[in-house]
């Protein structure tokens, strides 16, 4: 599961090229001030680099669907329910519709 930030195309080409002048992967690593193990792991399969799939349950609503929802709660006087009852999203429950509310910070909740 990668956790760290990506190489960039410029670091994979510098790293490829020092590779084939024949350095290490502990000089190219302080060369590019990158670890040796996400250059060691990127030189063993340069095609496949941070390609895998994400795992996971998938979210329910779309950035879009969410920012829709938001927007519908914004108008003054609107419920949870109403909000997304205008915004369409029938497809989910009115505790995920909470959820989504209470997880984007723009409304406080006690």
């Amino acid at each position: 599961m990668p956790r760290g930030i990506s190489l960039t195309e410029f670091k994979k080409g510098q790293a490829i090229a020092y590779r084939n002048e024949g350095k290490t992967i502990r000089e190219i690593a302080g060369i590019l001030k990158i670890g040796k193990s996400a250059i060691a792991e990127f030189l063993k399969n340069p095609d496949a680099h941070r390609k895998t799939k994400k795992t996971g349950r998938p979210r329910k609503l779309t950035p879009k669907e969410q920012r829709n929802l938001l927007r519908q709660l914004k108008k003054r006087g609107a419920s949870i329910p109403t909000a997304q009852r205008e915004s369409g999203l029938t497809h989910i429950t009115r505790q995920t519709a909470f959820n989504y509310v209470q997880r984007s910070k723009q409304f406080q909740f006690k």
